[in-house]
């Protein structure tokens, strides 16, 4: 799955060939067919990787009431460079959906399954005491997917820093989660 990100980062989407893919992972055409029919089925399996790094991440990182902010720092550094593929591929691949039906279906259910590991998680931290009763997890849920994607936008168009938009992002949490203002 690495070497089809790779090769949908230096070519694109829609000029990738499974080809391409195959011989980059050292394999033969035909066993890349194996396991996957085309590249879109292949993509699809790259959004479940993503989404089970997402749900992984999550779980083991906020164990810990007092660490909470603490996990969301590690949490941002720790999905960048978890799951597979840049910003941009992933940016490609929204702008490609409007024109393809196939791709537009496989982000929607994967965003659809993105905002429900959210939710379960936002859900199961407000059971443990870390989060306030009266947040709304869907309201929430929305918010912090929200932010993360368009925290994505300005890093790839305003060219911020990985610094800044980590430092954003703690900021937001924290003002959401309403532990005050770091020190500067």
């Amino acid at each position: 799955m690495q070497s089809a990100m790779e090769n949908f980062a230096k070519k694109g989407f829609d000029r990738t060939r499974m080809e391409d893919i195959a011989a980059a992972a050292g394999l033969a055409k035909g066993t890349l067919y194996l396991y996957f029919k085309n590249k879109e089925d292949l993509f699809y399996a790259i959004c479940d990787h993503n989404l089970e790094e997402l749900r992984n991440q999550l779980y083991r990182l906020f164990n810990r009431k007092e660490n909470i902010l603490l996990d969301a720092e590690k949490f941002y550094d720790e999905y960048q460079r978890g799951s597979l593929g840049s910003d941009t591929i992933w940016f490609e691949m929204i702008a490609l959906s409007t024109r393809s039906p196939k791709l537009r279906k496989i982000l929607t259910e994967n965003q659809i399954k993105v905002y429900q590991v959210v939710k379960e998680f936002l859900k199961t931290q407000i059971e443990r005491g870390f989060l306030r009763q009266d947040i709304n997890v869907d309201i929430f849920a929305s918010a912090l997917i929200a932010l993360y994607n368009g925290l994505a936008v300005n890093k790839l168009l305003l060219q911020t820093s990985n610094a800044e938009t980590q430092k954003a992002w703690i900021e937001t949490i924290r003002a959401l989660i309403g532990t005050g203002t770091a020190r500067q």
